[in-house]
């Protein structure tokens, strides 16, 4: 007898509705000005009557060829990336093409340490409230349910009189302490052998995590082929979420805006919703005029500074549990090459915060995310401002007829380091990517002076981090990297080209730190790259420190600063 301890457990039992669950006729709901319209959904799975949602019509085969089949596998997806959405549009179109042979079941796990109920007690009552079936119902309400070995006679008993097959989904299943995942997966290891005179046909495992590596430690049946990863939306999803939208509503999204919408998100389905329905119900509701890009921003300046989304604060959450790793991550200068069997990696990976990049080293591959957790991690304040300007300085030089002037805006800061030094750059908590954070920080500081925002830009490629400047209505794209070799270098002003260009901005800005430029290399660099008159400034680091100095230098420093 496995000893588990179902009484810990807390179910949900539903009952699927017959229809099959086509995409609306949006000809009923356009124009029907009495007809409520649907909405971007935050909480919860979808339902295609009440939430604009995407149907992913060969996922779902895919999972109804493996409950055909018999298998017992995996569902994995990070929080709020449309997991449960899946599942029910997978066991309604199984109660709608193979109800005279299945029996579609979900049950999930969530608030088992808490649950002090009589599960197998609370799990018979619900049976017999949902249980359409005359026959099976009779069998539940004659059956005995007070120990695990009674569901495994149950199931037995249900296959014995009525042949029908289960298709169980389990939620939340990873939730469980790994001991007690153990000993269930034994159980269902033998009820996986005995397939043939029991109702238990097809098992579906949901969580956040892979359960691959509980799979091959505890010898479970579950082949670890025998996996469906759900995955973020694509681009062409993105698009039609939100085509949807603007049938049902006429008001039309700029196509910036919409395509901005997938860069910061990578399509992940909680974070595309919660963007969408902010933009539509907070900012821009006038269904007269367009979505557009200055609303954006704002929301995005939204996002980073004052919601409390729940998404973005479980990441958070996850990545304070490894903040040193993280700070490495987010900051600094060298690759990490991803392995799923370190622990960190693969409890963070689970959670939807790290994942591997092209090139096979540690990313946080979401930028939305990425932007919040450098804002999370990054100290407040360098102590540098007082430095930045002088009593004597005139801001005049830094505006132009029509906006700023990125040019001036960034020799003035190079000008700063040549007069600070190191100290410019001595941050204590981030010492590996203090000269990003210098620049961060001072042109953070000086933009807002002057009347603009700043906002950060995270593209995929690993060691870019864009800041652009938002001026009335006028963007300008600063790309900052660290000097590696001249390959890089090269590389950065090409990819900064074809970014501005994707902007549709005139001019690029390329800040690169190096600490192996002498004063009489070339520093400053202005070229066409594909249309693109890109800015290239090449900022010196390899300033002395006061204890490297002579001893008659450090006396005569230490006079003039007194």
């Amino acid at each position: 007898m496995i000893g588990f301890n179902w009484q810990s457990f807390y179910i949900f039992y539903t009952d699927f509705p017959s229809q099959q669950l086509a995409k609306p006729d949006l000809r009923n709901i356009v124009g029907n000005k009495n007809k409520a319209m649907r909405e971007f959904n935050v909480e919860g799975p979808c339902y295609p009557d009440l939430h604009y949602m995407v149907r992913r019509e060969a996922l779902i085969q895919r999972g109804i060829e493996k409950v055909k089949k018999g298998k017992y596998f995996t569902i994995f997806a990070p929080r709020q990336a449309g997991k449960t959405t899946y599942f029910l549009e997978l066991l309604r179109e199984i109660e709608r093409t193979e109800g005279s042979s299945f029996l579609p079941v979900w049950i999930t796990i969530e608030g088992l340490h808490n649950s002090g109920a009589d599960f197998m007690k609370f799990f018979k009552i619900k049976l017999l409230d949902r249980t359409k079936n005359a026959e099976v119902k009779k069998i539940i309400e004659n059956c005995k349910l007070v120990e695990m070995r009674d569901f495994v006679l149950l199931m037995r008993e249900i296959y014995k009189q009525t042949q029908k097959r289960m298709a169980l989904v389990i939620d939340e299943f990873d939730a469980l302490p790994d001991d007690r995942i153990s000993e269930t997966m034994h159980l269902f290891r033998s009820m996986y052998h005995e397939r043939d005179v029991h109702s238990l046909h097809s098992l579906m495992l949901v969580g956040v995590r892979n359960l691959s590596g509980v799979v091959l430690d505890h010898a479970s049946p579950f082949n670890v082929a025998d996996e469906l990863e759900v995955p973020y939306f694509t681009k062409a999803e993105v698009e039609d979420l939100i085509s949807q939208y603007e049938q049902e509503s006429e008001q039309k999204f700029q196509k910036k805006v919409v395509a901005k919408i997938y860069d910061n998100t990578l399509g992940q389905p909680g974070l595309v919703n919660a963007l969408c329905r902010e933009l539509v119900e907070k900012y821009c509701t006038d269904r007269n005029k367009p979505v557009d890009m200055a609303s954006f921003r704002k929301l995005l300046d939204y996002f980073l500074t004052e919601r409390i989304d729940r998404n973005i604060s479980n990441i958070v959450s996850k990545a304070r549990e490894h903040k040193d790793f993280m700070i490495k991550v987010l900051f600094g200068d060298s690759p990490m090459p991803f392995s799923v069997y370190d622990e960190q990696m693969k409890f963070l990976n689970s959670h939807g915060v790290i994942a591997k990049d092209e090139e096979g080293n540690v990313d946080v591959p979401i930028p939305l995310y990425k932007n919040v957790l450098i804002a999370a991690f990054r100290p407040k304040s360098n102590g540098e401002a007082v430095y930045y300007t002088d009593p004597n300085e005139r801001f005049e030089d830094f505006y132009t007829t029509d906006g700023l002037n990125i040019d001036q805006i960034v020799r003035h800061y190079i000008a700063y380091i040549q007069r600070r030094g190191f100290r410019a750059f001595d941050t204590k908590n981030l010492k590996e990517s203090a000269c990003h954070y210098s620049f961060d920080t001072y042109i953070n500081f000086f933009v807002e002076q002057l009347g603009g925002k700043t906002f950060m830009e995270v593209p995929t490629r690993r060691g870019r981090l864009d800041t652009i400047i938002v001026y009335k209505d006028k963007a300008y794209v600063i790309e900052i990297k660290r000097w590696i070799d001249a390959f890089s270098y090269q590389k950065g002003k090409r990819q900064l080209a074809e970014y501005a260009k994707s902007e549709g901005l005139a001019d690029g800005y390329y800040v690169v730190f190096s600490s192996r430029h002498k004063e009489s290399d070339t520093l400053f660099e202005q070229e066409e790259i594909d249309g693109t008159k890109i800015h290239t400034y090449v900022v010196r680091t390899n300033f002395e420190r006061p204890s490297k100095l002579p001893a008659k230098r450090r006396s005569k420093n230490k006079k003039q600063k007194s």
